[in-house]
C-alpha cells in the first residue's frame, strides 16, 4: 500500500494556473481589503447566501460584546468559482478572503501541497473547548495529519426517516436494532405489498458511506491512505447488493421518479442528515407532512454505532491574512456561542456540532411535518456513536474511483461481486494518486 505524499510542486502549480484562467474577471467583483474610517474590514467569502444568514447574525452579536476594531465585508460567489479562487489567490499571496466557507468535499484540494489555511487546534484547545464539539462532525473533515484547520456547525447525525402511516398499514416494527433485523422486516414487508422500504443509489456514495462509517470503515485510514476494499466497506456493499438481488430492496429511481416513489409510498424510507431528512423531505416532499417519523440507523450489531455523518461546511481563516487573530476569534466565537447557533436551527433547522447548545430545550421541541415527534431528543441520543473518519488530499479521487469502479458495477451488475469491485476501486484510486504524485 502506497504512502500518501503531497503531489509535486510542478503539479500543483499547473494546477493553480489553470485555475487562474479567467481570474482576474472573477476577481475584479470582489473587493479587497480596505479601511473603513479606523476600522480595518475583513473579507467573508462564502457560496451559499443560506449558510452565512447566521453568520452575520454572530456578527452583529460579537461587535456588541466585544466591540471589536474591525469589520466583515461579506462576499457570496458561485460554488465552484469561489472554492477555485481561494485556492489562486492563497497562491498569489493576496487579494483572496481573510475567512471563508469551505465545503467538506473540496477541503482536500488545499492540503495538497503547503496548507493554506491557519490551524484552530491551539487556540481550540487554549479557549478548553475542543471536547465540547462532536468532532466527526465539527472538525474531522476540515482536519489533516492531526490538525484542525476548519470548523463545522452542522451537525449532520443521520437517521432513518421512515412513512409511518405506510408502515403502520403493512404491519412494519419500528423498533429495528440491527440491518439483520432490517433486512428480515423489508422480506416481509417486500412479499406483502410489493414495494420496498429501502433503495440504494448506484450513482453515488451516500448510503454506502453511512453504512460503511458505521462498521468503522471510510474512504481512507488514519494516514490518508484510500482503503476502499477494507472488510469493513466490503461488508456494507456486500449487504446492498445481497438485498438487491433477494428482492427486498431496490436500484434507487433517477430524477423525479425517486420523489414520486417516496411520495407514493413505492418506498418508504430515507436515510441521511437533517439536510436530507428534513431538507429534502420537506422541500420535495411537502404534501407528506405530518407523515414522517425517525429512528436511530440500524446498527451491525448489538451495541454497535447506531449513526453516522455526511456533508457539512466549514469556517476556515487563510494564513495570507493580515488578521488572522481577529479572523479566528470570531470564527470561534459564532461556533461557542449558544444563542449565535439556536438563530442557525431556526434559520435552517441545522443542530448544532457544539454540545452546549445541542443542549438547550428550544432543539428538542415537537416538529410538525414528523407528526410532533422530539426530533432533537432522539439527535442527542445518537450523536456520541458517531465513528471517527479521516480525510485525505486525495478525497475527489478516491470517492469518484469509489464510485466509478467500485459501487455502480456492483450495485448495477449481479456477476460482480463487492470485493472484486472495491479492490478494483481501490487500484484505481491508488493509481490516480500514483499520477498525480509523479
Amino acid at each position: 500500500m502506497p504512502t500518501i505524499t503531497s503531489p509535486s510542486r510542478r503539479s500543483f502549480l499547473k494546477t493553480a494556473a489553470g485555475l487562474a484562467v479567467g481570474s482576474s474577471l472573477f476577481l475584479g467583483g470582489c473587493a479587497p481589503a480596505f479601511n473603513t474610517g479606523a476600522k480595518k474590514t475583513l473579507n467573508f467569502w462564502a457560496f451559499s447566501d443560506t449558510r452565512i444568514a447566521w453568520q452575520k447574525k454572530a456578527w452583529e452579536m460579537y461587535k456588541q460584546q466585544k466591540k471589536p476594531d474591525f469589520e466583515i465585508n461579506w462576499l457570496v460567489f458561485p460554488y465552484t468559482q469561489m472554492h477555485d479562487q481561494v485556492l489562486v489567490t492563497s497562491q498569489a499571496g493576496s487579494g483572496g478572503p481573510d475567512i471563508a466557507d469551505i465545503e467538506i468535499s473540496q477541503f482536500s484540494r488545499y492540503i495538497k501541497g503547503d496548507i493554506i489555511f491557519a490551524e484552530m487546534t491551539p487556540k481550540l484547545q487554549q479557549m478548553g473547548v475542543l471536547d465540547q464539539f462532536y468532532q466527526p462532525s465539527a472538525t474531522n473533515p476540515w482536519s489533516w495529519k492531526g490538525k484542525i484547520y476548519g470548523i463545522g456547525n452542522e451537525l449532520n447525525t443521520c437517521l432513518l426517516c421512515y412513512r409511518w402511516d405506510i408502515w403502520k398499514k403493512a404491519g412494519v416494527t419500528t423498533t429495528i436494532p440491527t440491518w439483520d433485523a432490517f433486512a428480515e422486516a423489508a422480506r416481509k414487508y417486500h412479499t406483502d405489498t410489493k414495494n420496498y422500504l429501502l433503495d440504494f443509489p448506484f450513482n453515488d456514495w451516500g448510503y454506502w458511506w453511512i453504512m460503511a462509517l458505521q462498521n468503522k470503515g471510510g474512504f481512507f485510514n488514519a494516514q490518508g491512505v484510500p482503503s476502499l476494499n477494507s472488510a469493513e466497506n466490503i461488508k456494507a456493499l456486500q449487504y446492498q447488493k445481497n438485498a438487491i438481488k433477494e428482492g427486498w430492496g431496490t436500484v434507487r429511481p433517477i430524477g423525479q421518479a425517486y420523489n414520486t416513489a417516496l411520495e407514493q409510498g413505492s418506498i418508504s424510507t430515507v436515510l441521511g442528515p437533517s439536510w436530507n431528512f428534513s431538507g429534502f423531505t420537506q422541500q420535495s416532499l411537502p404534501d407528506t407532512k405530518g407523515k414522517w417519523h425517525l429512528m436511530p440507523v440500524p446498527a451491525w450489531e448489538a451495541g454497535g454505532s447506531r449513526t453516522a455523518t455526511w456533508g457539512g461546511t466549514g469556517v476556515t481563516v487563510l494564513k495570507t491574512s493580515s488578521s488572522v487573530e481577529e479572523a479566528m476569534d470570531f470564527v470561534l466565537f459564532e461556533h461557542t456561542n449558544v444563542e449565535a447557533l439556536l438563530n442557525d436551527f431556526s434559520i435552517r433547522q441545522v443542530w448544532p456540532t457544539y454540545k452546549p447548545a445541542l443542549n438547550n430545550s428550544a432543539l428538542n421541541e415537537p416538529l410538525a411535518f414528523f407528526d410532533n415527534q422530539r426530533v432533537g431528543d432522539l439527535i442527542k441520543e445518537v450523536s456520541p456513536e458517531i465513528n471517527k473518519w479521516y480525510n485525505s488530499p486525495f478525497w475527489p479521487e478516491t470517492t469518484s474511483a469509489c464510485v466509478n469502479y467500485g459501487l455502480t458495477p456492483a450495485i448495477q451488475k449481479s456477476d460482480v461481486s463487492a470485493e472484486s469491485a472495491l479492490s478494483e476501486a481501490q487500484r484505481q484510486s491508488q493509481s490516480i494518486i500514483s499520477f498525480e504524485s509523479a
